[in-house]
């Protein structure tokens, strides 16, 4: 075992450490706790450095579509889940579910020791309670934020009502972290817009799902190459809404349509905008864009990615896309926008080609360029392989640990 994970384990050996999650779990008539893959996969890795956790979250009545995977805890460990309530669905349902969220988090905070916790939420950020009552129960609280997602997007017109949420979840952020005894933030520039206070611990870690197995290996990357077709092929994995970018793209394409006969470009995803994209597709005369269905993360998408020059990333906002170091894993550049989320784990002329964000022209010059070709994508393979295997899954949580440790020794209360 690793020298930080055994450290933290040891640690928090007979302390209680509450994490409150916005992704909810389902109970099943045996009292067992499932949850969706990729949460699993993420629990589970908690589990190697935090021998007690307590989950505070919504729960669901029924597992639905997703694959959803029972959580054990190894032996001489323990995990139990805390809940809030039953999924919301809207703003309307808050007056009635809140009184039941207070008790929740009360009954959670009598058995923690440390909180982790968040900033953000729909359609209410748990930690807008949870964040102030750790702080006057004189708990150390960890803060996690992964993406401003609450954030207008550069160029977007706001009503006032987003405008208002915006700036009241900005405050409960920096408020939060400025009273975090440790904070983790996918990018420098998080750090930087909401700081941890004086005695707090800021770290930058990206967010990343892939596993080391994940990787492909460096000697397999030729190969990988040569199995691909020769027309310039081009995958978008997203959510199609206008935050994502999805507009931008399709003005892109609308643009090229009469400049670019060999460009390939399959989308896999669902939201908003995802009629408008079929439209554009079942129209286009010499583009050829297909829409996919959507696919396993676990078992299908990692594959899929393979059979593409480089994956587009046309993002507005400012958080990072796991999209990003999913295809690096794969050995497959992209083509991104340049958000700070972005240039946070992608390097332009190493891993990536980047454009102006918002740009639908740039996005157009950029795709519709002749020195496009694959052969100068397959130049930034090895850039994108390097940087993957450089921040796997397992490497995120082992920092966590070590980070853990420097923030908490003699922070927590005297053990009851």
């Amino acid at each position: 075992m690793h020298d930080d994970i055994a450290a933290c384990r040891a640690l928090l050996s007979g302390r209680r450490y509450l994490m409150s999650s916005l992704v909810p779990f389902h109970r099943d008539a045996q009292g067992r706790v499932h949850v969706g893959h990729l949460w699993h996969r993420d629990l589970m890795m908690h589990l190697d450095y935090i021998p007690d956790m307590l989950v505070l979250a919504a729960h669901v009545d029924t597992t639905g579509d997703e694959p959803m995977l029972p959580v054990e805890a190894p032996p001489g460990q323990r995990i139990d889940f805390l809940e809030t309530g039953p999924m919301l669905g809207g703003r309307r349902q808050l007056p009635g579910a809140l009184p039941g969220m207070i008790r929740a988090m009360r009954r959670a905070l009598a058995q923690a020791d440390v909180v982790h916790s968040g900033v953000a939420g729909w359609p209410m950020p748990p930690g807008l309670l949870l964040n102030p009552m750790t702080v006057r129960r004189g708990l150390p609280l960890v803060i996690n934020i992964e993406s401003a997602f609450w954030r207008i997007p550069e160029g977007v017109r706001a009503g006032p009502r987003w405008r208002l949420e915006a700036a009241a979840t900005e405050r409960l952020a920096r408020w939060s972290a400025s009273r975090a005894a440790l904070a983790f933030y996918t990018q420098q520039a998080y750090a930087d817009s909401m700081p941890v206070g004086a005695g707090g611990i800021s770290a930058v870690t990206p967010a990343s799902w892939i596993r080391r197995e994940d990787v492909v290996p460096e000697d397999r990357l030729e190969a990988l190459w040569q199995a691909k077709p020769d027309d310039l092929r081009l995958l978008l994995a997203s959510r199609l809404t206008e935050e994502k970018g999805t507009g931008v793209v399709l003005k892109a394409l609308q643009m090229l349509e009469d400049r670019v006969a060999t460009l390939r470009l399959d989308v896999v995803g669902s939201g908003a905008m995802a009629g408008a994209v079929a439209a554009f597709a079942a129209s286009a005369r010499n583009l050829r864009v297909t829409m996919l269905r959507e696919v396993a993360y676990a078992t299908e998408f990692l594959p899929l990615l393979r059979g593409y020059h480089a994956a587009l990333v046309p993002t507005t906002g400012d958080e990072q896309p796991r999209v990003i170091l999913d295809a690096f894993s794969q050995g497959v550049p992209v083509i991104a926008s340049d958000t700070p989320g972005n240039r946070e784990v992608a390097t332009g002329g190493v891993n990536a080609l980047f454009v102006t964000r918002g740009d639908a022209a740039a996005l157009a010059d950029c795709l519709g360029d002749p020195g496009l070709t694959p052969g100068r994508l397959r130049a930034l393979s090895p850039g994108a392989r390097a940087q993957a295997a450089a921040c796997t899954h397992e490497m995120m949580h082992r920092r966590r640990a070590a980070l853990l440790v420097q923030a908490l020794d003699g922070k927590m209360p005297v053990r009851r």
